[in-house]
């Protein structure tokens, strides 16, 4: 049971990440909205657009497949902020209640998710070791 479990949470951050970071590259007006006009959106999204395939091509890798989860976890409550923004915002990116709901809800599982990469995926070797 735990090995289907760690392959389908491992599933779920990398299919996010890596189709959220090649979005982020290839499409980034639709996200465009959700970055905050203090942020510089053509810095932003491309370069979380590259954390992100980043993020997700590290859960694949079974030596950082758990620090994948962690990081993909820490995105996401990163990202909870601008999903939140929507219930006062004057023009939201999804509107509330219930398409903002959804996203919050979402966003949370996918918290849910990269912490619970990180605590059952095995962590023995420690994070990876550059060069």
């Amino acid at each position: 049971m735990q090995r289907y479990l760690i392959w389908g949470l491992t599933g779920i951050a990398a299919f996010v990440m890596i189709g959220g970071g090649l979005a982020h590259l290839l499409a980034p007006a639709g996200f465009a909205p959700l970055v905050p006009s203090f942020l510089p959106v053509g810095l932003v999204l491309p370069v979380t657009g590259i954390l992100q395939i980043g993020i997700g091509l590290a859960a694949l890798w079974p030596r950082s497949r758990a620090w994948a989860g962690l990081a993909f976890a820490l995105l996401c409550a990163a990202y909870m902020p601008l999903h939140l923004w929507d219930f006062v915002r004057p023009d939201p990116v999804f509107p509330p209640p219930v398409a903002a709901t959804i996203r919050v809800i979402v966003q949370a599982l996918f918290i849910w998710a990269g912490v619970t990469l990180w605590r059952r995926a095995d962590r023995r070797q420690g994070p990876p070791q550059s060069g």
